[in-house]
């Protein structure tokens, strides 16, 4: 059991969330797949009855369990997993403000083209971030296929689209993310001026409820402790000694 709890802990928060999340839909799917319905797909005449959860819930549904939905899983964790780690650190809640991005302006995509659910958004628009932001590292694809993880997002949407799945998911993602990554690194170097940043009050409350939790705080608070315990062993600690 703690080997278990070792390995479930040691991925960043906010992946092993979404992934245990989208374990527990796929179950209720198998299930219950009426419930899920009813309840988490975005529709915009329920949100408009106070339904506010159907906001965010429909980014969680990545279908019932079975075989392809484990690999599924195996991309959703490539993609989260790589974009997290990217902003741990002072930049953590910048992670959660392109999150809080991705569904704001997925839901009007969601809206506007009638979708009811927009994983495969989220999913791709976190891949394209980390593809720019990471553009020589070195992609394992399906079939041992092996490239530079700057072409990954094209290659994807080929996969996608040979496949005969649909990419429209896929392009909102992608739009998505291009517009988040224009307005946060792209104009602040040409025009001199961010268009878009973390509010402080977003940040002082991610700091505050988010960032405790995740694996480089807690090994940060480790590393912290053994050094106020280390130093507790410096020169000249003890009760001296009188002479004479």
């Amino acid at each position: 059991m703690n080997d278990f709890k070792s390995w479930y802990f040691q991925f960043p928060l906010f992946t092993r969330t979404y992934i245990t999340i989208a374990i527990l839909i796929g179950i209720l799917i198998k299930f219950k797949p009426s419930w899920v319905v009813k309840y988490m797909m975005f529709n915009i005449e329920d949100i408009f009855r106070f339904q506010i959860h159907k906001l965010f819930t429909h980014y969680f549904i990545q279908g019932k369990i079975d075989f392809n939905f484990i690999f599924r899983t195996i991309m959703i964790n490539f993609a989260i997993n790589n974009c997290e780690k990217i902003y741990e650190g002072p930049n953590y809640s910048d992670f959660y403000y392109f999150i809080s991005y991705v569904m704001i302006l997925g839901n009007v995509f969601a809206w506007f083209f009638e979708e009811s659910y927009l994983s495969g958004t989220l999913i791709f628009a976190l891949i394209y971030v980390w593809c720019k932001k990471k553009p020589f590292e070195t992609v394992r694809f399906y079939f041992g296929l092996t490239f530079k993880s700057e072409y990954f997002p094209w290659i994807l949407l080929a996969f996608n689209f040979f496949l005969n799945d649909s990419v429209a998911q896929d392009l909102y993602g992608l739009a998505i993310a291009h517009s988040y990554l224009f307005l946060v690194d792209f104009l602040p170097v040409t025009h001199g001026k961010r268009y878009l940043t973390t509010p402080r009050f977003f940040h002082n409350f991610v700091e505050r409820f988010i960032t405790p939790y995740t694996p480089f705080a807690i090994q940060q608070r480790r590393f912290q402790q053994q050094n106020r315990e280390a130093n507790r062993g410096g020169f000249f600690q003890g009760q001296g000694v009188r002479l004479g």
